[in-house]
C-alpha cells in the first residue's frame, strides 16, 4: 500500500472517531469481598500533527500523548475512607495515543491512566488513636456525655492489642431489658474467640420513662445514633482502630439497632449482622450509601408485639437488598440454609439466613457472622 493510501485511511479513521460519541429478650447466642467500583473512563487521545513536506519530505512529529483520568477509589477504599473486600479496580485505561502521523510522521505515544485507590479489602485506615498508649487495656466500662445524657459502654481489647496496628472494631447491642455486661460475658455473641484481632464494644441502652430496666434502642429523637457517633469518635481517638472495618451485630432489639445503623451510618460502618431484627420504620434518615449485611431470622418468629416477627425481618432485608442494588436472584452459600443475593454493588454482599426456629439465635450464627465480617 502506498504512503498516499495510508494517509487517506488515516484521515477516514479520524473522521469516524470524531463521529462516535424491634423489642424482645436479650438472648446471647452461642472470606472474600468483591471488588470496589472501577476507575473513570479513558482520557481522550492526542492528535498527531502531520509531517511537513519539503524538499526531501521532512518527518512529521508524533501525536501528543493521551492522558488517562485517574481511577476513583473502589467503594470502601482506604484512601477513600471505606475499606473491606477485595481491592478496587485500577485507574482508567490509558489514554489513546496520538493519531497516525502525517506523511513520514511517527505515531504519538499513548498516555497512561493512574491507578485507582484501594477498594473493599484494601489497606487499613488507621485512626488518630494509633501510636498512643491507651489509659486502660483491661476490659473497662466507660461513660460518655451525649447531649447531656450519660451513656455507658464496655470496651474489650484483643489479647494481642497493638497500639500501632489498626484493629477491627465490633459494636454489639443487647436485646430489650438486656445489659452491656450480658453481651460482654457472652463473648459478644460468640465473636470474640473468632475475631481475635478485633476490639469489641458493648453499648448500654436506656430505660423508658416509666421503667428504667426496660432498656433498648428506640433511638428517640436520634439519641442512640448520637450515642454511636460519640462512642465511635472516642474509640477512634483513644485506640488504634481500623476505620475501614467497623461492624455492628445484635439480636432482637439489638438487631433493630443494627438495622438503624445500616440506615443512618452506612457510610461509616462496613457491615452489619442483625439477628431477628427489623427496621421498625423508626428513621427517615437513611443514607443511599450501600452497606454489607448478614441477616438471620426464624420463620416461626411470631414476635409481632415487638415488631420483629419474620415478616418484619424480611422487610428490613428487602430495604438493604434494594439499597445495594442486588437482584432478587439468590444462590446458596455457607452455612446452609443461607443464600447470597446476586448482582449486589461490588464489595457489598447481602446474605440472608432464615431458619426454622422462633425468636432465637441459630447455632450457626457466631461462626457465620465472624466469617462474613472477616472477609473485609
Amino acid at each position: 500500500m502506498t504512503r498516499s493510501n495510508l494517509g487517506r485511511l488515516s484521515v477516514i479513521a479520524c473522521a469516524l472517531l470524531l463521529a462516535g460519541a424491634a423489642g424482645c429478650d436479650s438472648s446471647v447466642g452461642s472470606n472474600t469481598g468483591s471488588a470496589g467500583s472501577g476507575g473513570a473512563t479513558a482520557g481522550s487521545g492526542g492528535s498527531a500533527s502531520g509531517g511537513t513536506t519539503g524538499t526531501g519530505g521532512t518527518t512529521g512529529t508524533g501525536g501528543t500523548a493521551g492522558t488517562g483520568t485517574a481511577g476513583t477509589g473502589g467503594a470502601g477504599g482506604a484512601s477513600a475512607g471505606r475499606g473491606g473486600g477485595n481491592a478496587g479496580r485500577g485507574g482508567a485505561s490509558a489514554g489513546r495515543g496520538g493519531s497516525t502521523a502525517g506523511s513520514g510522521g511517527t505515531t504519538g505515544a499513548a498516555g497512561s491512566g493512574s491507578a485507582g485507590s484501594i477498594g473493599a479489602g484494601g489497606a487499613a485506615m488507621p485512626s488518630a488513636g494509633c501510636g498512643t498508649t491507651p489509659a486502660m487495656t483491661a476490659e473497662t466500662t466507660y461513660m460518655i456525655d451525649v447531649a447531656g445524657t450519660q451513656r455507658s459502654y464496655i470496651v474489650t481489647l484483643p489479647a494481642s492489642y497493638n497500639a500501632t496496628q489498626p484493629h477491627q472494631l465490633v459494636f454489639a447491642w443487647h436485646g430489650r431489658t438486656g445489659t452491656a455486661s450480658q453481651i460482654a460475658r457472652g463473648s459478644y455473641y460468640g465473636l470474640k474467640s473468632r475475631m481475635t484481632n478485633a476490639i469489641f464494644v458493648a453499648g448500654q441502652g436506656l430505660g423508658t420513662a416509666t421503667d428504667a430496666a426496660d432498656t433498648g434502642w428506640p433511638n428517640t429523637n436520634g439519641q442512640d445514633i448520637a450515642f454511636v457517633r460519640a462512642a465511635l469518635a472516642w474509640m477512634n481517638a483513644n485506640y488504634c482502630v481500623d476505620q475501614a472495618r467497623v461492624f455492628s451485630v445484635g439480636f432482637s432489639y439489638g438487631g433493630i439497632m443494627s438495622h438503624t445503623i445500616a440506615c443512618e451510618m452506612s457510610d461509616t460502618f462496613r457491615a452489619v449482622a442483625p439477628m431477628a431484627g427489623a427496621r421498625f420504620g423508626r428513621s427517615n434518615n437513611c443514607l443511599t450509601h450501600p452497606i454489607a449485611a448478614w441477616m438471620t431470622h426464624g420463620s416461626m418468629d411470631t414476635s409481632a408485639s415487638g415488631g420483629v416477627d419474620f415478616s418484619a425481618g424480611e422487610m428490613a432485608r428487602d430495604r438493604i437488598v434494594t439499597l445495594n442494588h442486588c437482584t432478587t436472584t439468590t444462590a446458596a452459600t455457607d452455612p446452609s440454609p443461607c443464600v447470597a443475593y446476586q448482582g449486589c454493588d461490588a464489595g457489598y454482599p447481602v446474605h440472608w439466613c432464615p431458619h426454622d426456629g422462633a425468636h432465637t439465635i441459630p447455632s450457626f450464627a457466631a461462626a457465620a457472622v465472624a466469617s462474613f465480617f472477616l472477609q473485609f
